[in-house]
């Protein structure tokens, strides 16, 4: 079977929606043997200076049914009608939870779905369980990852199987302290059966036949040679360099933001290593996002609060 063709065709995000509101850093880094790629996030500025927060939201927001539901619950292409019962429907899986400025993202679904986001637009590596819909209510946990991706390695003739990890915080520290940890559990609790079954029972696309192809990737819900396990972790929080920069026209003009952006990085790069050196095995290879919000709860404001 080809796996290339078949997960290219299933991306459903349109890469020019991501540049248009943010720009990214990439470094690729090997720590204590762990293999990491880092890609530093920051929204870009309108007109007026100001970062592009709303439109961020606005974006995911449009891309909240392919998000929440399997294309096999649902039509090809939909009408106006169609269209607005499923985004009802879909909007309706999120859980609502209060949000304040000194808590994290209590149910985690907005960085859930910028993680969605990034995962399609940057890595072009589709969604393959939509894990919203098998809640039996709204304010059910989804178990396991955060969200399950796939996409053929050609180098390695293999299939890329990413779990996961999104935390919002106003904390870069607590926000990767809490992914690894995450990460670890993952693997004590022997989460990756339950992941695979998952994948196998739940897949999101109609076709049997692909479904099936999926199915033959494990043995025993274990993974075959042809599976490679990754962890796709979201690092959000909030970064006061936006104050700085809200409003000085000169600022971002001459690339200031843009070079004190770089070296509140290099910072966060130095926690990552101290992190991974001592607290997760080498087995698995890491990717991060490491994603800069003037106030990251607005995330939640303008996404779930609608």
């Amino acid at each position: 079977m080809n796996f290339e063709s078949e997960f290219e065709k299933n991306v459903s995000v349109d890469p020019t929606h991501f540049s248009t509101c943010i720009d990214v850093i990439e470094h690729q880094h090997t720590i204590n043997g762990i293999e990491a790629k880092l890609r530093f996030h920051h929204l870009k500025f309108d007109g007026n200076k100001q970062p592009m927060i709303k439109a961020l939201a606005n974006t995911l927001y449009a891309y909240i049914i392919h998000y929440c539901i399997s294309s096999r619950n649902r039509s090809e292409s939909l009408d106006p009608v169609q269209s607005a019962i499923l985004t009802k429907e879909a909007r309706s899986l999120f859980r609502n939870p209060e949000v304040y400025d000194d808590s994290p993202d209590k149910t985690g679904e907005a960085g859930e779905t910028l993680l969605f986001f990034l995962m399609e637009a940057v890595i072009k590596a589709p969604q393959v369980v939509a894990k919203m819909e098998l809640k039996t209510n709204h304010k059910d946990e989804i178990k396991g990852s955060d969200g399950i991706h796939a996409k053929w390695n050609k180098e390695l003739k293999l299939v890329d199987f990413y779990f996961g990890e999104s935390k919002l915080y106003k904390s870069a520290t607590s926000a990767i302290t809490s992914a690894l940890q995450s990460i670890s559990d993952f693997h004590d609790i022997d989460m990756l059966e339950h992941e695979f079954s998952m994948v196998t029972k739940h897949y999101k696309y109609a076709d049997e036949v692909v479904k099936e192809e999926i199915g033959n990737l494990f043995v025993n819900g274990a993974p075959s040679e042809a599976v490679r396990i990754n962890h796709a972790c979201l690092i959000g929080y909030d970064y006061k360099g936006y104050d700085e920069a809200v409003g000085d026209i000169a600022r971002e003009k001459n690339n200031n933001f843009r070079i004190e952006f770089l070296k509140d990085s290099q910072r966060l790069v130095k926690n990552i290593q101290k992190s991974l050196m001592s607290s997760i095995k080498n087995t698995y290879a890491l990717m991060y996002f490491l994603y800069h919000f003037l106030l990251w709860s607005n995330l939640e404001t303008n996404l779930i609060k609608r």
